[in-house]
């Protein structure tokens, strides 16, 4: 073969050979293998990506199995510490009844008899025990304890000695006075100090009473709980979106950042084509605020945002066909008053035309919705514990607004009369961790805050008195709670970056969405999740500066 014309500049389609020459030249053949090494790499790069995110998921059920198992061998020891004290109290109910230290026989022997307590199965259930299983076995052990307290009124003593119990009912040991009086102080200290760790294990578990028993007693169907499947996201912000509150009625979505602005979302469109969006931009970007915007609200005529620089900023709904960015600077056409704190405003919410702004100076700060100046609140709600001032974390209106609900750093829920400002009362948490969320029942006078040692909790105000606690409900803080105006699906988030659908009449989970729901940003992930209180959305705000919406 004659070989012509290596070089691509010798011939115009670059071929450069003849006479059957092997088609392309050298240069020709580094391009191809080229680029076919960079799909190779890029191939493996892709593998390598797929690989560490299915390790990442078998971790995580990994850690989430030994949560649970951790979680069911810590109630089978509680289940068997209350066997024990109701076994020991039983005890000492007979050796009082009977008399043991007036029989002894001849030999110097002291004679004790065996209570036959029903005793619980040393192997584990299958599945995990839930709060109710575990009500019954405790209703069981102390119907137990009833019976057998019957029994011991019912024998009569004997100077003697005991009364024959015949058979195995009567073990013979040695008895020493000293020893045995010894051994009769320590054992009533013992079943005393039993007997206040069994009353708090059943009292941390809660009676159904007043709303607690209406919150049970609701009649709605696992099959109509709303199942919600993610749509959209909504990647406008600059940083993390810490706040978010919905229209009362319309599919408007009104989200905080901390990049310093709040956006208004519309959903229309999503509502009614039912299909995932791939790309939506705000209707308007609000600015005004110097610092990070860590609290929204909304009404049907206006729209609230508190900061940390101290303002609370209200707004007017824009236009149809506003341009949604403004001119470069702070201002906002749309801003139609301001309230200033002398701190970070926490929490906001609107009720009868009324602003209720959640302070870091330990106040709650009542102001009038509307344009006129106020430099002054029309009312402050402050408590104290311990004659120290407590720093609210977040503010609600209970069902019928008649009420204010505020929770607190130290864990504690107030309960204050809008109207008068006067506290009626102030509810100890169950554990004293940090609140850092409150949402109230739609129609019953029950509240529920989040909690930074991953559990919620569930308050009574009637009562006054913490009625339900779940543990564990996430593996890390647990931000924000919302419940849905059925009364009976809850939605928790977390820094763990999952978000979970609870029934809350059970405190079961119904829905565990899929654990990697926003990207982290150092330690944190989801700052807040809230339902629509009318149309089927539930929409969650993320560190990584994205709003996630889900429709049912």
């Amino acid at each position: 073969e004659i070989w012509l014309g290596i070089d691509r500049g010798m011939s115009g389609n670059g071929l450069g050979y003849m006479l059957g020459a092997p088609p392309g030249n050298v240069r020709d053949a580094i391009d191809t293998i080229l680029v076919s090494w960079k799909k190779v790499d890029d191939e493996r790069v892709n593998w390598s990506l797929e690989k560490a995110q299915l390790e990442s998921k078998v971790k995580r059920l990994e850690e989430s199995v030994s949560m649970h198992e951790k979680l069911q061998k810590d109630l089978v020891q509680r289940i068997k510490m209350l066997e024990f004290a109701l076994n020991k109290k039983g005890v000492r109910a007979m050796n009082a009844g009977d008399g043991l230290q007036a029989s002894r026989d001849q030999r110097g022997l002291n004679v004790r008899r065996r209570v036959g307590w029903k005793t619980l199965p040393t192997y584990l259930p299958k599945g995990l025990l839930t709060p109710d299983k575990i009500r019954a076995i405790v209703d069981d052990l102390m119907e137990s304890k009833k019976i057998m307290s019957g029994r011991v009124d019912e024998q009569p003593s004997s100077e003697g000695g005991l009364a024959s119990s015949g058979g195995d009912d009567s073990v013979v040991q040695p008895y020493d006075d000293e020893m045995g009086q010894d051994t009769k102080k320590e054992d009533a200290l013992k079943v005393e100090a039993d007997s206040e760790a069994m009353s708090k294990v059943v009292s941390s578990l809660g009676s159904a009473e007043g709303e607690h028993k209406k919150l049970r007693e609701i009649d709605v169907k696992k099959s109509e709980l709303k199942k919600f499947q993610p749509m959209t996201l909504l990647r406008s912000h600059l940083d993390g979106v810490r706040s978010i509150s919905f229209h009362p009625k319309s599919p408007l979505l009104f989200s905080g950042s901390e990049d310093g602005t709040a956006k208004l979302w519309d959903m229309e469109r999503l509502l009614r084509k039912k299909k995932a969006s791939k790309k939506q931009e705000p209707v308007y970007t609000f600015r005004g605020h110097t610092a990070m915007v860590t609290s929204t609200a909304a009404s049907e005529k206006m729209l609230f945002s508190g900061s940390v620089d101290g303002k609370v900023l209200c707004y007017g709904y824009p236009s149809d066909g506003q341009h949604q960015y403004t001119p470069y600077g702070t201002c906002s056409p749309f801003t139609l008053n301001t309230f200033q704190h002398s701190e970070a405003v926490w929490s906001l919410c609107v009720s009868n035309k009324k602003v209720y702004a959640a302070c870091a100076d330990g106040t709650v700060n009542m102001w009038q919705a509307n344009l006129d100046d106020q430099k002054e609140p029309m009312k402050i709600y402050t408590t104290t514990s311990d004659s120290k001032k407590l720093i609210p974390t977040s503010v609600r209106t209970n069902a019928d607004e008649s009420q204010l609900l505020v929770s607190y750093t130290s864990g504690h829920v107030g309960v204050f009369d809008i109207n008068t400002g006067k506290q009626i009362t102030l509810i100890e948490s169950a554990t004293g961790s940090f609140a850092m969320g409150l949402s109230a029942h739609p129609f019953l006078d029950i509240a529920v805050t989040a909690n930074v040692d991953g559990s919620y909790q569930l308050f009574d105000p009637k009562q006054g008195k913490c009625v339900e606690m779940k543990q564990n409900a996430h593996t890390d803080a647990v931000t924000s709670v919302s419940i849905d105006s059925n009364g009976v699906a809850m939605a928790t988030a977390s820094h763990d970056q999952s978000i979970r659908i609870w029934d809350i009449r059970k405190l079961t989970i119904t829905v565990d969405m899929d654990p990697n729901q926003h990207r982290k940003k150092y330690d944190e992930a989801i700052h807040c999740v809230v339902h629509h209180p009318r149309h089927p959305l539930l929409t969650s705000g993320g560190a990584d500066s994205v709003v996630k919406v889900f429709m049912a």
